[in-house]
């Protein structure tokens, strides 16, 4: 059942993701042996995954296809209780990802348009959403500017950052400042490469051992708790964005107090780690219910 009555409409992609963790170092020309999975992914998805299964009443507004690909994540999607409004593509995006021993991955992305079909359809399905997330990803498109603009609207909005090639930094940054987010999440590469960092009233940095949230001159760091070690990095910053969304929902202060926010921190860099321990972008971990599905 739901737990909260704050519907969060995530905007993003609904990806299929190729994990692969070769067994030795890729030579050129060879054929290389590896662990390969097919699981689910893209950060949008991962967003509202992770708040549907902490109770949370979500949207994704997302790009998907007919396909094989767009039939899987469909049933995923459906099976989590999230509410999918569905922007028609030619293809479902896909993305390789190759891992090392330490969990650290490099992505292949094919990712369908999502910007100019978000933006046309925003009005229609925010309209009960107290809180808006966008991925970065979508802001990044070459349309992204349309989607600066429709995402200036009722409640309050969340971007969460996204990897960038240097030529794009500029026009990112720029669509973020038009868009005017209530919280920014980057994670430390992120951070470095947009500084200056566009105006924000919350920023949450990750890094790998830890987070810094920054409310105007205050600064909350949190560490990530003793345990195992990382073994697949993938859609922790998407799971620490939707752990410390999550936390700060019910707060109609803002920003919120400095208790809420430092617990926030907390929580989601727990999340993010435990996320990290397991394997997929989705993958379930301690505390998580084992179905989210609802009537």
């Amino acid at each position: 059942t739901v737990t909260s009555t704050h519907q969060v409409l995530v905007i993003g992609d609904a990806l299929l993701d190729v994990h692969a963790l070769p067994s030795e170092p890729i030579v050129g020309g060879a054929d290389v042996p590896a662990a390969i999975s097919l699981q689910p992914g893209g950060q949008g998805a991962n967003i509202a995954v992770r708040l549907a299964r902490a109770g949370i009443a979500v949207r994704l507004l997302t790009a998907i296809a007919g396909d094989p690909a767009g039939m899987l994540l469909r049933e995923r999607l459906d099976r989590e209780g999230i509410q999918v409004a569905v922007i028609p593509a030619a293809a479902s995006g896909t993305v390789v990802v190759l891992r090392d021993a330490a969990g650290e991955r490099t992505m292949l992305s094919q990712r369908p348009p999502l910007a100019t079909g978000a933006a046309d359809n925003l009005a229609a399905v925010r309209h009960d959403a107290g809180w808006v997330i966008c991925s970065g990803y979508a802001l990044a498109e070459p349309d992204g500017d349309l989607l600066a603009d429709a995402l200036r609207g009722p409640g309050r909005l969340a971007i969460a950052g996204c990897a960038l090639a240097d030529r794009d930094v500029a026009a990112w940054r720029r669509r973020v400042t038009d868009a005017a987010p209530n919280l920014l999440f980057l994670n430390g590469r992120e951070a470095v490469a947009l500084d200056p960092i566009p105006p924000v009233d919350i920023l949450a940095v990750t890094e790998a051992d830890g987070a810094t949230v920054t409310v105007g001159s205050d600064e909350l760091r949190a560490t990530v708790p003793p345990g195992p070690p990382a073994v697949d990095a993938t859609g922790a910053g998407d799971a620490f964005a939707a752990a410390f969304l999550g936390s700060i929902l019910a707060e109609d202060a803002w920003p919120p107090p400095p208790r809420l926010l430092r617990s926030a921190v907390e929580t989601a860099v727990a999340t993010a780690a435990a996320v990290a321990r397991v394997d997929g972008a989705q993958g379930r971990v301690p505390g998580e219910p084992a179905a989210t599905l609802r009537p």
